[in-house]
Parts: structure tokens; C-alpha cells; sequence
């Protein structure tokens, strides 16, 4: 009979273990970076991170180095992140989900408040953080209302299958790289620094909005933009499109600087041609012009993460920024037209934020970057061929001021 009991009492405990949620549960990591758009790390801002479900909320802050660091986080979510500090304008991400095996990690940039009427600073995609999911609030907010519709369903019925929303307008503050990396947060309106085509027109009347033939996604012609003045052929074992960039050439600088060995017709020698010359001026009516692509900076396959060869072209744009210090520069991801919209849309979000990220930490100051990420709109060769597909999965830039 003591034996019985013994035995029963560790099959009680055995299932209570394996029906108790999260015991087994794999742990994560938010850590992350926060400074001031000259890049002086911003000390004791207070971080704080909100588990969804649960509400449970978290609290640290950053040390002298602006580093915070969260650890023991449960894989999935949603988890809502804020930064603020005291005389700085917080940041916000919502709709993040961890992922299993991921330490994400994040930089977030705090512009001072501004004094003042009409005082709004410039910070659209000033947030980045990667290796998680963010969910677009569209997304989110359907996501929702279809659990709450299913959990509102009679039993035995079966529950309506929620439907993907449109497109969203491009994402905000928040470029995202996982295994499968997507980025968006919250819808901004388009800056002055969009370009033109993909600016919205004024107000239609009612009859006229509904009229109006209705978008669709990547339906932007080849020639929209111009063709890149560099020829170049297509690798189909790498799958890149490889610039013919001519002859190795030196640079120079301002100050005795330099930047060697790069091609005749390389992004670099356009950037400088552009930045140096006083007769080459920033186009501010036609927007979809100015963009020069890189040619030594790729990604890895549907991710967001870059080639190490690629950080090389990324230094020498850094070198560049710091010799013309008026300059301000807009990066533009691309891709082709396959597979979903959306996702199309995130992924070069995320890429442009990447180049983003590598360039502040080359010590380019936030204040004069921009990042955008365009998806399949914009193509600069036609999405029927592989090496037309290769064009178009691009980064590009463009001089907003010099």
C-alpha cells in the first residue's frame, strides 16, 4: 500500500508539472542602446517593457555607456517596449514577439523637446531593433478582432477565417531582421523626402475616391526611375547583380583623407562627384531622382542581414558623410516583385534600417539619415527576368541636403 502511494504521488506531480503553462518555457532577451541624435549615450534613461497578455511590466534603466539589457523575457508576446528621459521625446514599439533563440537587440534615438510652436523634430525611422517580429497595428488590430470573434463563436460552429488587410503605408520607427525578418510598426505620414510618385494627392470628392481605379501593389512600371548609369551583369550563383564599376581609383578628401581603390563609377566616386561638385544640386521637385544604388552591399537571402564584404563600401560612405559634414542622406530599400506584398515591404524596411544601423555605428549621426523601405515599387528593370529581379532587390541613396 506505501508503495501504491508513493507511485500515485509521483504521477500527481507529473502531471502537474506538464500542465502548468511556461514551466518548460524558453527564455529570451530584449538589450538595446539608447543615445541623443548626436550620438552621446543618453545614461539613466528609464526603459520599460510590457508583456501583453499578462500586463507585466519590467523596468531597468541605461547605464553610462546608454546600454540597458532585459533578460529572462518569455518567447512570443505581444511585448510593448518605451524608452523616455527626461528632457528627450520618448520612443515607443508595440506589437513585438520574441522569438525562440533570439536575443533581440535595438538602437533608439531621443530627440530633445523641442520649445516652442510648430517644433516637431524630424525622428521618422529613428528606431530600429531586430531577431524579433513586430506586428503593422492593421495586422495586429485584425489579428484581434478574429480571436475575439472565434472565442465568441458557438461551440461546434466553425470560425470565420480573418482576412489579410490592404497594404499598409510604409511602417515607422521599427526595422526588424529574424530568421525571417519583417519590420512595421506605426503608419506615418509620408516626409518631403518620399519620393514624389508615392506621395499622396489631395482629397478626392466621394464620387471621385470611389471612381478612382484602386492600387495595386509593385504595379509601378520599370522606367519609373531611371535605370542605374552603372552596366553590370547578373551572378546566378550568388544571385547578386554585379556592377561594373571601372577603373580602381583614390579619392581625396578634405582634410588630407582618402578613399582608395574603389571603380571610376562606383557609388562612392558618384557620391563624391555629387557631394563636391557645387554645380550638382539636390533636386527638390522630382523626388525620383538623385537615387544612386550601391553596388558592394548585399544581404543574405530574405534576411535582412548583410554580407561581411558589405560593411567595406558601407565605411566608405561613413568616410564620406564625415568629410562633408552638411550633408544628409535618405537610404531606400528595394525588392523584387515576388511573394507577398507586405512582406516585400517589410523586408526592405528592415535592409534600409540595417545599412541605417551600420552607418550610425560608424559614428554618422541619426540627424542626418533617413530610411525608408519601398518593397517592390520603384523597379529599375523588369521583374520577368532573374537578373531584372536581381536589379530591383536593391539599396539605394539619395542627397537630401549638401
Amino acid at each position: 500500500m506505501k508503495r501504491f502511494s508513493t507511485f500515485l504521488l509521483l504521477v500527481l506531480l507529473g502531471l502537474l508539472s506538464l500542465a502548468t503553462p511556461g514551466v518548460a518555457q524558453e527564455l529570451v532577451g530584449i538589450v538595446g542602446n539608447v543615445m541623443a541624435p548626436n550620438n552621446q549615450a543618453l545614461e539613466k534613461a528609464a526603459v520599460v517593457v510590457v508583456h501583453g497578455p499578462s500586463q507585466t511590466r519590467t523596468t531597468t534603466t541605461t547605464d553610462e555607456a546608454g546600454n540597458f539589457a532585459f533578460k529572462g523575457l518569455a518567447v512570443g508576446g505581444p511585448y510593448l517596449l518605451q524608452v523616455s528621459q527626461t528632457g528627450f521625446q520618448p520612443q515607443k514599439i508595440e506589437n513585438i514577439f520574441l522569438l525562440a533563440g533570439k536575443t533581440a537587440n535595438g538602437t533608439f534615438v531621443l530627440f530633445p523637446v523641442e520649445k516652442g510652436p510648430n517644433q516637431t523634430p524630424n525622428r521618422d525611422y529613428l528606431t530600429y531593433i531586430q531577431q524579433c517580429r513586430i506586428i503593422p497595428p492593421g495586422e495586429a488590430a485584425t489579428a484581434a478582432r478574429a480571436k475575439a470573434a472565434t472565442a465568441a463563436k458557438p461551440a461546434g460552429r466553425p470560425a470565420a477565417v480573418a482576412t489579410k488587410p490592404a497594404a499598409a503605408p510604409p511602417a515607422t520607427p521599427a526595422a526588424v531582421a529574424a530568421a525571417a525578418p519583417v519590420a512595421a510598426a506605426t503608419p506615418s505620414p509620408p516626409t518631403s523626402a518620399q519620393p514624389a510618385a508615392a506621395r499622396p494627392t489631395a482629397p478626392l470628392p466621394a464620387a471621385a475616391a470611389r471612381s478612382r481605379p484602386r492600387y495595386q501593389p509593385g504595379s509601378r512600371r520599370a522606367g519609373t526611375i531611371a535605370p542605374p548609369l552603372v552596366d553590370g551583369h547578373y551572378d546566378a550563383k550568388s544571385g547578386y547583380y554585379i556592377y561594373h564599376t571601372g577603373t580602381p581609383i583614390t579619392l581625396p578628401l578634405p582634410k588630407g583623407q582618402q578613399v582608395r581603390n574603389v571603380g571610376r563609377q562606383s557609388t562612392e566616386s558618384q557620391l563624391y562627384q555629387f557631394l563636391s561638385s557645387p554645380r550638382q544640386q539636390v533636386d527638390t521637385v522630382d523626388r525620383t531622382r538623385g537615387w544612386i544604388s550601391f553596388d558592394r552591399v548585399f544581404f543574405m537571402t530574405g534576411q535582412a542581414t548583410l554580407t561581411p564584404e558589405s560593411r567595406n563600401q558601407l565605411k566608405n560612405i561613413a568616410l564620406l558623410l564625415q568629410s562633408y559634414p552638411q550633408a544628409r542622406l535618405k537610404i531606400g530599400g528595394y525588392t523584387d516583385s515576388v511573394g507577398n506584398y507586405q512582406m516585400n515591404r517589410q523586408l526592405s524596411e528592415a535592409r534600409a534600417r540595417t545599412a541605417w544601423t551600420a552607418l550610425v555605428e560608424m559614428g554618422v549621426s541619426p540627424s542626418r539619415l533617413e530610411a525608408r523601405g519601398y518593397g517592390p515599387n520603384y523597379p529599375i528593370a523588369s521583374n520577368e527576368t532573374a537578373a531584372g529581379r536581381a536589379m530591383n532587390r536593391r539599396l539605394s541613396l539619395r542627397v537630401l541636403t549638401k
